[in-house]
């Protein structure tokens, strides 16, 4: 049966519950020289560092972050480093222009900015937090978001208005939390950070009762379409979640305070060195970036790095990080007839921030990136109109996956394929289009001689298919029909260890046939141990989908579907470590694998579509952060899972890493405890798109690092400098975020 291991802080957590806030700021959990150890050693810099000592009325302030920050480059630019024991930071390697710098820590308020050039010892003064109130104003917001009152498990499952007051849909509190935390709510925005804790003035409750206000907040901007449709599944004729959401904001405006309280940073925790740029603007949000090729890492050194804008826009941005300039490149179309996505999303209400202009007007819908050996971009996106494929996507074709799996057609006016695959190359600086009949969403290089190119497409049904390019042939070619493939998803539920004639999804089982599932890939990966292609499911609770390919995939390959068993549940992004297990972060507030290798029975047979075997595969491991009252697990909402398969950031090879949306952060499992590596500046980081580059092997840390982009739909919800808010006057925006984190052998390496 499957493993749990305790987290590595839950104390932390519990102990600060019991003895409550206002105690808590009289003894922060901190660690203090001893009076019987020698002086600490002085701190030592270069003439590109900025260091010192932190200290305040209590003393040396250990595990505490100093900032210093420019606006004197072409965009925001924060180094961030951590105290060590005795109080002493290094900030290394600074660009040249004068710094704000500062202290910020849990327990404190932000000490006053202080200007300084590079090559200074700056000693700085903390400032304790005078009450708990101003503490919690520097908490990540899951500690805000854990105050919301949920649903008791005895209102499922939902019976309707008419019944228990929940919606029906929810058999569960655990579906009724994923929904909430991950995929509904949570997947596009941070819930708990000062934004959405508090009601902007212009929706201010003292015009309208609370559950008028988030009513009318909800149809903000181009999201509000999305967010409506959305809240009317959840709410019933009691007020349902939209109530819920009220009582939480009522509360925080009367002065109520989370539980519990973040410890700081320790451990290698302090060992980090974070680095925050900005680009493209804040009207717009960020999906995801790409700096390298997964497979080798070395490509692209020192490199442009490249974004996805999604629904935003077309003109997707460019970050330099040696010349620290954003720019942003103009992705075309192929076809005119591509629809925008202002049609899509149209402004249904005024917005706090950007009243009615519709600030996402994309065609090119570009979600996901991925560079080859040869720094070509590859992103998923939209080049033409869905309702026209083309015509090698027919059975009459004779394309060889058309001929098994035809996908040129539309059920019900649903589209079944809104984007293809556009490529840059920045040796040419010209675009390639591939006309893929699959619609694509996430992708992955296998480690194979022809560069193949796997796609996901995050649909369901008949819909639900894994398609390829073959990169290499179509380079050589540029034949997108005879380079592409693709195949349904054909579980061996016979048992006779052969692909063969299937059932559909929801047909009566057939003995001597196999079974289609309607379970369609949203991550994807490739194994490096087997060469099998892995992706996750994100329907309730979860599923992650293995596929050997066979001599022949549009023909011969076969899919195995493991669901996550209690207590996981609420799956989004995936990845595969180099031993072949399978990675996912849920939103039960958990880093899971999922290891076949250790499965003791069948895999294939009668119930194998169901997914129910080999419970023992799973292994939970917690994460650190607050709980809903009467539930174990942070209220965490992880986005994605990246594993780093060639130890660029130092904790190991294959530590897989999963994003702490709701808290500044990213997760990070490391000889079999989770560590936590918040980006404590600007507060409101919402990581999506993880990769990681090695720029110079030859330099130890300073050469390589992981590049996370902060992709919530409301970057200006980002603690912020860049701009004036049209919409809250004196207030600033912030455009969206890069953060570049590099891991020191120690606190004050430099």
């Amino acid at each position: 049966m499957r493993q749990i291991v305790a987290p590595m802080s839950r104390a932390l957590y519990s102990a600060t519950a019991l003895v409550g806030l206002a105690a808590l700021l009289a003894a922060w959990p901190v660690t203090r020289p001893s009076a019987q150890h020698a002086s600490p050693v002085a701190v030592q810099i270069d003439g590109d560092d900025i260091g010192g000592v932190v200290t305040s009325k209590h003393g040396p302030e250990a595990g505490v972050w100093v900032i210093a920050e420019t606006t004197e480059l072409g965009t925001r630019f924060a180094r961030i480093a951590v105290t060590d024991d005795h109080g002493r930071y290094v900030i290394p390697d600074l660009p040249q222009a004068t710094y704000s710098v500062w202290v910020r820590g849990y327990g404190l308020v932000d000490s006053p900015k202080v200007k300084s050039a590079r090559g200074r010892i700056l000693n700085l003064t903390a400032v304790p937090a005078p009450n708990a109130a101003a503490a919690a104003e520097y908490y990540p917001a899951i500690y805000w978001f854990s105050m919301l009152k949920i649903p008791d498990r005895s209102l499922f499952p939902g019976t309707g208005p008419d019944g228990n007051g929940m919606p029906v849909a929810y058999k569960t509190q655990e579906q009724w939390l994923n929904a909430v935390q991950l995929n509904g709510c949570g997947n596009c925005h941070q819930l708990g950070d000062k934004a959405t804790r508090e009601m902007p003035a212009a929706l201010d409750v003292a015009k309208a009762s609370s559950v008028e206000a988030w009513t009318r907040r909800l149809q903000s901007g181009p999201g509000g379409g999305s967010m409506v449709r959305f809240i009317g599944l959840m709410n019933t004729n009691d007020g349902g979640h939209l109530r819920r959401l009220a009582e939480w904001t009522d509360r925080i405006r009367a002065g109520e305070l989370p539980a519990s309280a973040p410890p700081r940073p320790h451990g290698v925790e302090r060992n980090l060195v974070v680095t925050v740029y900005d680009w493209l603007s804040p009207k717009y949000y960020i999906h995801d970036l790409i700096v390298t090729d997964r497979r080798k890492p070395t490509v692209n050194p020192y490199g442009l790095i490249y974004g996805a804008a999604e629904l935003s826009t077309d003109h997707l941005p460019v970050l330099d990080p040696i010349k620290i300039t954003k720019t942003t490149m103009k992705v075309p179309i192929r076809d005119q007839d591509a629809p925008s996505s202002a049609l899509a999303n149209p402004v249904v209400a005024p917005s706090p921030y950007f009243g009615t202009e519709q600030v996402w007007d994309s065609r090119v819908n570009a979600h996901n990136p991925m560079m080859d050996q040869d720094g070509r971009v590859y992103w998923t996106a939209q080049i033409r109109s869905p309702r026209n494929p083309p015509t090698y996507c027919a059975a009459a074709s004779g394309h060889p996956s058309a001929r098994i799996y035809p996908l040129a057609h539309v059920r019900d006016g649903f589209v079944q394929n809104s984007r293809q695959v556009t490529v840059y190359d920045p040796k040419t600086k010209q675009f390639t289009f591939i006309d893929t009949c699959f619609g694509t969403h996430h992708l992955n290089f296998a480690e194979d001689p022809s560069h193949t190119l796997w796609l996901s497409n995050n649909l369901q049904n008949e819909f639900a298919i894994v398609g390829w390019v073959n990169t290499k042939m179509f380079w050589e070619t540029r034949d997108a029909a005879k380079s592409q493939g693709w195949t349904p998803l054909i579980v061996d539920t016979n048992g006779n260890g052969k692909r063969d004639t299937w059932v559909e999804p929801n047909a009566p089982d057939d003995p001597t046939k196999d079974r289609r599932i309607g379970l369609g890939l949203y991550g994807i990966a490739y194994s490096p141990a087997d060469g099998s292609i892995w992706g996750s499911n994100i329907g309730h609770p979860g599923w992650v989908i293995r596929i050997q390919l066979g001599s022949n995939p549009s023909e011969t390959a076969l899919a195995e579907v493991y669901k996550v068993p209690p207590p996981g549940y609420g799956m989004r992004g995936f990845d595969v470590d180099r031993q072949g297990r399978a990675w996912v972060t849920l939103a039960s507030g958990h880093i899971a694998s999922f290891d076949r290798r250790t499965c003791k029975g069948r895999l294939n047979g009668p119930g194998a579509a169901e997914g129910n075997l080999c419970p023992e595969g799973w292994t939970f491991y917690p994460i650190s952060g607050p709980a809903f009252a009467g539930r174990d697990g942070a209220a965490e909402g992880p986005y994605y899972t990246w594993v780093d398969q060639h130890d660029i950031l130092g904790l190991g090879a294959d530590t897989p890493i999963g994003t702490g949306n709701f808290s500044d952060s990213l997760h990070a499992l490391t000889y079999g405890k989770v560590v936590q590596l918040r980006v404590p500046y600007p507060m409101g980081f919402f990581a999506k798109g993880v990769d990681g580059r090695i720029d110079d092997p030859k330099t130890g840390w300073k050469g390589r690092g992981l590049w996370v982009t902060s992709g919530n739909r409301t970057p200006m919800h980002i603690e912020g400098i860049d701009a004036p808010s049209p919409g809250a006057p004196g207030k600033t925006l912030s455009s969206p975020l890069v953060v570049h984190f590099q891991l020191r052998p120690d606190p004050l390496a430099h």
